[in-house]
Formats: structure tokens, sequence, C-alpha cells
């Protein structure tokens, strides 16, 4: 055989590898494609994932101030319903509402600027002769909330324990206005006063003294709705006539709640009226209920009610047996701050004095609760109403000190 004799063979088989290398790069290229096109759908995916998970959140986080809405509105409306009031809404339901296009919209969003840019007080206060049957019934609820004839356990920068009650604030209703501590006359035609007389007689608190008095006030009314109240500063000067010093005192005598020994007949008081006749109820009921003495806790209204022979009933007053009582009684510190907590029992008939330190919680609080209330009830507030269910809360945190009003209510 000779040196080429097998040339032809070789020639074949190169050009068999050419073919066979030309099907590979050709399937490599489309391979190429066909990962191209798989990683552009890939890419695809994970934005459509990442789009989907963002309405998922978007969902979530919807329906979470859905639920938060809908349970603010069950509050209000509970809140609403322990004051006898039922929230109606708006006359028309949405789908009712004709569609208004950008223009209408436009048109009336600058009308209500134009026209509503302020709040006018004297359009919201009606000009409709007030109740006082009303408000002098809504009084005496109120005083009852803000602790009335019930004293707080304080001590003084001597040592001493005393019991102190709340000062109250001095007010008389005139048939023409009102005229508050020391003045000066406030008529009805003024707005704040309509308002603040509105306040009474829908049974809340005066909206202007709530900064002042966060925890409500008691209130000394004087009723005097017959009686037309006549700024003498304003009264035409001396015209010949002489007038007496005495006069006025009449009046006087009746903010003040008790008569004046004044030589007139014109000021000669009538005991008839129960404003200015003095009471043994009314005495009975500015004696503090009891006070700490040596370690003894002694009832002073119902001792001297039962030494003059007093028929009335005063609210039963009770101190709860806790550390920070003995600690007091024993004349030792306490270890820490107290908050006095007054527990309103059996509708408002029976006071509950509970002291306790800030951090103490709500469940120790419920353990002198159970010693005279069975059954399920829940503790709550009613300015602000709140509820305290959450056993593990401290005092502190729930805004429960220095001192608070409580009200059990059955469940």
């Amino acid at each position: 055989m000779s040196r080429f004799g097998n040339s032809g063979h070789d020639d074949s088989l190169l050009s068999t590898m050419a073919v066979r290398l030309r099907k590979v790069e050709e399937e490599l290229l489309t391979k190429t494609k066909q990962l191209e096109e798989k990683d552009k759908q890939l890419h695809h995916f994970r934005v459509s994932l990442n789009e989907e998970k963002a309405k998922d959140r978007l969902v979530g986080h919807l329906r979470s101030q859905c639920e938060r809405a809908f349970k603010q509105i069950q509050e209000m409306e509970e809140f609403l319903a322990d004051y006898g009031m039922v929230w109606v809404g708006a006359s028309e339901s949405p789908d009712n509402i004709p569609e208004e296009t950008e223009e209408d919209l436009e048109g009336e969003e600058k009308k209500s600027v134009s026209v509503q840019s302020t709040w006018n007080q004297e359009e919201s206060v009606t000009d409709t002769a007030p109740d006082y049957n009303k408000i002098v019934h809504n009084v005496h609820e109120l005083n009852i909330l803000a602790g009335d004839g019930v004293g707080m356990v304080e001590r003084g920068p001597d040592g001493i324990t005393r019991v102190v009650q709340p000062d109250p604030i001095p007010l008389t209703l005139y048939s023409n206005g009102i005229y508050m501590f020391q003045g000066p006359f406030r008529p009805l035609s003024e707005p704040q006063t309509r308002q603040f007389v509105l306040d009474l007689e829908e049974g809340y608190f005066p909206s202007e003294l709530q900064k002042r008095y966060p925890n409500g006030m008691v209130i000394k009314l004087t009723d005097l709705r017959e009686k037309q109240y006549v700024d003498k500063r304003q009264q035409a000067s001396f015209a010949g006539k002489g007038n007496r010093l005495s006069e006025g005192a009449k009046e006087l005598a009746a903010i003040r709640g008790y008569s004046e020994d004044v030589e007139s007949e014109d000021v000669a008081t009538d005991t008839s009226d129960p404003i200015q006749k003095p009471s043994l109820e009314r005495f009975l009921n500015k004696l503090p209920p009891n006070v700490i003495r040596d370690g003894k806790i002694i009832d002073i209204r119902e001792s001297v009610s039962a030494m003059v022979g007093s028929t009335s009933t005063p609210t039963k007053v009770e101190v709860a047996e806790t550390a920070v009582v003995k600690q007091i009684q024993a004349g030792e510190g306490t270890s820490g701050p107290v908050a006095t907590l007054r527990v309103k029992l059996d509708g408002g008939t029976k006071t509950l004095i509970v002291k306790l330190q800030y951090t103490d919680t709500i469940g120790d609080l419920r353990e002198f609760i159970k010693k005279h209330k069975s059954g399920l009830y829940e503790i709550r507030t009613t300015f602000p109403n709140k509820i305290f269910s959450r056993l593990s809360e401290s005092l502190e945190e729930a805004g429960l000190v220095p001192s608070a009003t409580l009200h059990i209510r059955d469940l």
C-alpha cells in the first residue's frame, strides 16, 4: 500500500466530522436561544410574584384598617348607648347618590371652602329655653360621679392623716343667665353660656371646665330660675331716693346657700325655701365619712347622725384592708407612691376605697373587689368611657393614678 493510499478515507472522515460539528453548533445556538427565553419567563414570573405579594400586603393592611374601624364603630355605638343615644347616619345611601363630574366636584369644593371655612359657634347652639328641671337632675347625677360626699385620705405636711373632700363649684341659675364662682354674671345671650347650659342639660360635665377638672367636678347648684339677675352696677345713678345697705343680701344669701341675719323686713328669709333653709342632711354631707386616728378608722358621719337622731342613710363607705392601709395605720412609710381608688358598688350606694401602689395591677384590684362583689362584672370609668380588663396592666399604665373613681357594671 502506498503512503497516500488512505487519503480518500481521511477526506470522507473530515467531511463527516464537519457535518457533525455544524449540527452541534446549530443545536448549541438553539439551546442558547431557548435558555434566554426561559430566563425572560423566569424574570416575568418573579415580577408577577412580587406584585402579588405587594397586593397581598395591601389587602392585609386594608383588612386590618377595616377591622380597626369596625371595632371603633362598635365602641362608639356602645358609648352612645350608655347615654341613651343611637347613631342614625346619613339620610341617603351611597348607592342613591348621583354621580358627579369633576367640574361639579370642583365647584362644590370651592363653595364649601368659601362658605364654611370657619366654625360658627352661634349657629351650632340653639336659642331654645333651657330645661331647668333636667339641669338640676343631671347636676345631681354628675355630682355622684364626681365623688360628692366621699372624702379622700391625705397626709398633711405635719404627718397627720386627714380625710378631705373636693371643693364644690358654686353655680347659680337665673332666668336670664348663670352666675359661677365669683362672677361676673353670664347672660344666656352669649354663645359660651348657652353651650355651658346645654352641656348640663344633656348630662355632660361642662366642656369649658374639662381641662381644668379632667376627673369631673362637684357643682354646688342654687336654683333661682324664677328670678332675673339685675346688675346693680348698670342701674341708673342716684335719682333722689335713698337705698339701704342691706339691699341684695337676700340674693347673696341664696347664692351662698344659707340665710343671712339682716335686720330688714325685705331681707327676711322664707324658711319654706329648701335652697335657703339649711337641712341636717346637707350638714351631714359636709362632714367627712371617716377619719383615721391612732390606727383606727372612725366613722364620723354615722356617729353624728346617730347623736342628732337623723333618719337619713348616708352612702356607706368602706376602706379595703390593703398593705398600704396597714402601713398607714401602723405609722410606717410606704415603699412607693400610693394611688387612691374610689370604687362605686351597688348602684353607687356603697363606696369602697382601695389604696394601692402604682405598680399594683388590675388583677390585684379585682382581688379586693371580689370580697364585696360576686358574679361577673367589669371595671370601668364613665369620663372618659373606658373598660379595664387586662389583669396584668399596672395602675400607672391604666392611667388610674394618683386617684380615680371607678364603677362596677354587671355583665
